[in-house]
């Protein structure tokens, strides 16, 4: 896991300075020689008993969500990854952890919340992302959208990637940031 997570990070870097120099959207070759590998390696991992020790919950969710950032990647290459069971897959990874780690301020948890609010529009679980995001938002006391940003970059981010459902998404977690919390992030 730890071989795959930080060839990911390496990707994203490299995706990052790449899209400075030109935009790579359209070669279908880059994708194939970057992002399939590094999507074949986290697939290849399995954790089937999470629900037994939250510590493999937390890295399941980390992986799950890896997988579904990949997939937006993939999409944006013109290649759709399949979400129906991953979605499921990283609701209940999230739920098996330890109930204090979900009130910690990590950043990673806030990123995996976000993927899978993002991944999830045309899944019953949707709803349950915009609430435990709002949630979380609301105990680590974000008051502007511009530091959830913040976070997620410093996690995993590329500009363009999931950026129209990440606006959805935003919106729906602000209606519920008012309507459960009375709470506004600007």
């Amino acid at each position: 896991m730890t071989h795959a997570v930080n060839e990911l990070l390496i990707l994203n870097r490299f995706m990052v300075s790449e899209l400075t120099v030109r935009d790579f959207w359209d070669d279908s070759v880059f994708a194939g020689l970057h992002v399939v590998p590094v999507m074949s390696k986290l697939l290849s991992i399995r954790y089937e008993a999470v629900e037994c020790d939250p510590a493999f919950a937390r890295q399941e969710a980390y992986r799950i969500g890896a997988i579904l950032y990949l997939a937006g990647i993939r999409r944006r290459f013109g290649w759709n990854l399949a979400t129906n069971i991953y979605i499921p897959k990283l609701k209940n990874s999230i739920i098996a952890q330890d109930d204090s780690d979900l009130e910690k301020t990590d950043p990673t948890l806030l990123w995996v919340l976000m993927i899978g609010g993002v991944q999830s529009f045309m899944h019953e679980e949707h709803k349950w992302f915009v609430s435990a995001t709002a949630k979380l938002l609301v105990h680590n006391r974000y008051s502007m959208w511009g530091e959830v940003m913040a976070v997620l970059y410093g996690v995993l981010w590329i500009d363009g990637i999931l950026e129209t459902e990440y606006n959805t998404f935003q919106g729906e977690v602000s209606a519920e940031l008012w309507t459960s919390y009375r709470s506004i992030i600007s």
